[in-house]
């Protein structure tokens, strides 16, 4: 049995679902498995770990039974009926407890997240730079400042460089704002009185790029500066332990940057082709490993018999 673990409605698990059954491979999309209608138990200690999940009147399935797993979401509580501290505390409890379980599965998961992503699934592009920076990948020269007159001049070095202005963007959300005018100067200087700001030097169009284990997976036609990067790519996304990770890159002045790290990639992003290339390899890296962990089974239990 192989476990998706995602909204009912998710494209990617609906289609990797549908290509694992194709496969005559069972495949159950779960929304949180620790919640009701699901019946689950584990148990843990210095030795061993054993956990069963059941539903319905189907037999509850053991932690050995699961092929694989894909990780699409980190599980969600209704909220209805529920106290809010309450729902906090549980679902802090529930994120734990689901984090948990998933590292002590023997079968292949995809992603099986670091807790530094789990906890905090929208990191901002400033927090992967070091990481980024050792694979050999950069991100646009960035500023955090609320000194009005360094951020001025931050923002006359892009336009030196041919591109006038600077991007400004919240270090906690994914919304960037192009800084040109000088009524968005002066409004910048406002914020700035209340708060340091994070600037970075403008950027040119950017091409999406997934990549599913080892397999990088382009939205379209790549440039070459980009076709250079996926040695860089392909070790950067084991080294943040993301088997499925969307990223996004521009050209800057400075050369090819990252300009977007997303450890939960949206399949809608991509073109139909990139899409079911993005489903083949999810499926490989599921089947894969679990084919090779079932011979390997196999044949020491034929030692065994013997």
């Amino acid at each position: 049995m192989y476990l998706l673990l995602g909204d009912l409605q998710d494209s990617c698990c609906l289609r990797v679902r549908n290509e694992l059954e194709a496969r005559n491979c069972p495949a159950l999309i779960v929304s949180n498995p620790l919640v009701h209608p699901w019946r689950f138990a584990w148990r843990l200690n210095n030795e061993e770990s054993d956990s069963q999940l059941g539903w319905g009147e189907e037999p509850p399935v053991s932690n050995d039974q699961i092929a694989g797993v894909l990780v699409r979401s980190s599980g969600w509580i209704d909220p209805l009926d529920w106290e809010p501290a309450d729902l906090a505390y549980m679902q802090a409890e529930t994120l734990a407890a689901l984090l948990a379980w998933l590292w002590s599965l023997p079968c292949p998961v995809v992603n099986r997240y670091p807790s530094v992503v789990w906890y905090r699934p929208q990191c901002p592009l400033l927090s992967w730079q070091p990481l980024l920076q050792r694979c050999g990948l950069l991100i646009p020269e960035t500023v955090v400042t609320n000194v009005e007159h360094e951020a001025r001049a931050f923002g006359r070095t892009g336009a030196e460089g041919g591109i006038g202005g600077t991007v400004y963007g919240p270090i906690s959300g994914a919304v960037r704002y192009l800084i040109s005018s000088e009524e968005e100067w002066t409004g910048l200087a406002s914020l700035q009185q209340v708060s340091p700001v994070c600037l970075a030097v403008p950027h040119g169009k950017t091409q999406l790029v997934c990549v599913v284990g080892e397999r990088v997976i382009w939205d379209d036609e790549p440039s070459p500066d980009a076709l250079l990067l996926a040695p860089a790519l392909r070790r950067f996304a084991a080294a943040a332990g993301l088997a499925f990770v969307e990223l996004a890159l521009a050209p800057t002045d400075g050369g090819m940057c990252v300009v977007i790290v997303e450890p939960h990639p949206r399949m809608e992003h991509f073109s139909p082709a990139s899409q079911q290339e993005m489903v083949e390899e999810i499926v490989g890296l599921l089947t894969t490993e679990a084919s090779g962990r079932r011979e390997c089974i196999s044949r020491i239990s034929q030692r065994s018999l013997l």
